[in-house]
């Protein structure tokens, strides 16, 4: 590998080079099935997928679907209440009676639970350091900001209606941007001081394989350094911030 080569590989890197460490789990052992399960706590459907309230004592009732089919055929709150009765034994609160049929019924609600909570655990297992959610959101600032000057008047909105709403909108949109900036200075001053971020003089550091590879003897072992080489350009591109 030249030394042309090694300069025009190490030019993908920022100057001075930035390397951040990711979110490690120091037991080795994935924690989404922690999050699944905790997600799961606010989700109560059954195997069937049937709204399965464990306080509510007609969804605990081999009697419920019966009781159910017999308020949803006649919109009869007592004649529902008094097979429950005649089913069961037990009398049961008017509240709780009616709760469960405006409540539990319908398991719609649950799950629209279970879509966000899906929504919310494969955005989880992305695996994301708080720098990349910095720079996502910084993106899609810029994102937002270059759609709302875009906007043109219209029948509706004058020209001096639009230059309000960008002017006020991009105001607003630049200090969620500055206030992100200024947490991501933070952030990566703290990781510097920490030793979890090495930033290292990029001249210098090109310097050290140019001369190791000037070195190497074999075709083996400038393979090895060239590997080197690119895993670290490839570490510096993901650590780019």
């Amino acid at each position: 590998m030249s030394e042309d080569k090694i300069e025009s590989s190490m030019e993908a890197m920022s100057s001075p080079i930035s390397v951040d460490a990711e979110l490690i789990n120091p037991t080795g052992i994935s924690r989404g099935d922690d999050i699944s399960r905790l997600l799961g706590q606010v989700i109560n459907l059954n195997d069937n997928k049937i709204l399965h309230e464990p306080t509510c004592p007609i969804c605990a009732s081999p009697y419920r679907l019966e009781i159910e089919k017999a308020y949803l055929n006649n919109k009869s709150l007592s004649e529902a209440r008094t097979l429950y009765k005649d089913k069961t034994g037990k009398d049961i609160d008017l509240g709780a009676f009616k709760n469960h049929i405006e409540s539990h019924i319908d398991s719609c609600n649950e799950i629209k639970k279970v879509e966000f909570t899906n929504r919310v655990k494969r955005l989880y297992d992305q695996n994301l350091t708080t720098i990349d959610r910095i720079s996502m959101a910084l993106a899609i600032l810029t994102e937002r900001v270059v759609g709302i000057n875009s906007i043109s008047p219209s029948s509706t909105e004058s020209f001096a209606d639009i230059e309000k709403i960008k002017s006020s909108e991009t105001a607003r949109l630049m200090g969620a941007w500055q206030s992100l900036l200024k947490l991501q200075a933070q952030i990566l001053g703290e990781m510097k001081s920490s030793g979890e971020l090495m930033t290292i003089p990029q001249k210098e550091f090109v310097n050290i394989f140019i001369t190791e590879m000037q070195k190497a003897k074999t075709d083996k072992e400038r393979e090895t350094i060239k590997n080197m080489l690119d895993k670290i350009e490839a570490l510096a591109k993901k650590s780019q911030y």
